[in-house]
């Protein structure tokens, strides 16, 4: 079972009304909760960890996560409001204006859950880890659970909502040593360590004993390295972009669907990750990333649609 940690949100997505007027439709995210949403409908069995408000938008969450069958063991009710994101769909990848102040997602304690023997991975990221109390908590779960599961980390960065630069680059960093698989964008990554190529940053982490590292690159496709190989691999083509809000996500949900299916997110059989498995699991991603571009909002793929 793999448990995805961090924020679940509405998005409010551009849209035109029938006299042309700009309006905003609501839709369920947050890049932990879209990740969860797609393990799970690829089949893997996933609990999202993060706290859900008691408002209507919480309730719209938790529907969507049961529908989606994602467990929420770890997901209490809270009576803090709902995190809410407005989005920009004006450039490549999209633009957000977050709300998150005394919000559920951000009030969530990750260290007083007891994460049971049968949860082999731990994935988190994104703005989560940006802020307290939740980004501390979660960071030092994260780092106290090197060895006892493959952890996996999607930092998913927004350089605008930092308020303490210093410290949530030492968090990340803490968490980069100790992560086994790591997906990061290449403008995260240029974020992050603007100073290395994204194969020598990769080169450093997998000397670190990381397993995988995946740098992604929007319409440029994606990298994984792993111990002694390279994979690239192509974006899927597809006909109509409906937009690319979660296809992020998408991306490390078939990543991580791909893996687990193979029987390889635990810590024993992870050493096993070789050039074919990863060739596989990024060609499966790449899929269902394409799919979810062709629909409004993040919205992942089924394992029938594959």
């Amino acid at each position: 079972m793999i448990v995805v940690a961090g924020e679940a949100l509405i998005d409010f997505i551009p849209t035109k009304t029938a006299a042309g007027q700009t309006a905003y439709r609501p839709a369920c995210g947050g890049s932990p909760f879209n990740a969860a949403v797609g393990i799970a409908r690829q089949g893997v069995a996933v609990q999202f960890m993060g706290g859900l408000s008691t408002d209507l938008f919480g309730d719209q969450l938790a529907a969507f996560l049961a529908a989606s069958q994602v467990g929420t063991a770890f997901a209490p009710r809270m009576a803090q409001p709902t995190t809410l994101a407005f989005v920009s769909l004006e450039h490549e990848e999209p633009q957000y204006a977050f709300f998150v102040e005394n919000t559920a997602a951000r009030l969530f304690d990750p260290e007083a859950i007891a994460l049971p023997a049968d949860a082999t991975m731990l994935q988190c990221g994104s703005i989560s880890l940006i802020s307290d109390p939740f980004a501390s908590r979660m960071a030092r779960l994260f780092v106290s659970q090197k060895g006892k599961r493959v952890l996996g980390l999607d930092p998913n960065i927004r350089p605008g909502m930092v308020d303490d630069e210093p410290a949530y680059r030492a968090r990340l960093k803490a968490m980069t040593d100790v992560a086994d698989i790591i997906k990061i964008s290449r403008v995260d990554l240029e974020w992050l360590a603007p100073d290395q190529t994204p194969a020598a940053w990769a080169a450093e982490r997998i000397a670190d004993g990381a397993s995988l590292i995946v740098v992604t690159a929007g319409s440029e496709g994606a990298t994984g390295y792993g111990r002694g190989f390279t994979v690239v691999q192509p974006v899927v083509k597809v006909g109509a972009v409906a937009d690319t809000v979660g296809a992020g996500d998408s991306f490390t949900s078939g990543l991580l669907a791909s893996l687990a299916k193979r029987g390889l997110l635990t810590v024993e059989t992870l050493a096993g990750l070789d050039e074919a498995a990863v060739r596989e699991a990024l060609a499966f991603a790449a899929r269902v990333a394409a799919i979810t571009v062709t629909r409004a909002g993040a919205d992942p793929p089924w394992a029938h649609e594959m």
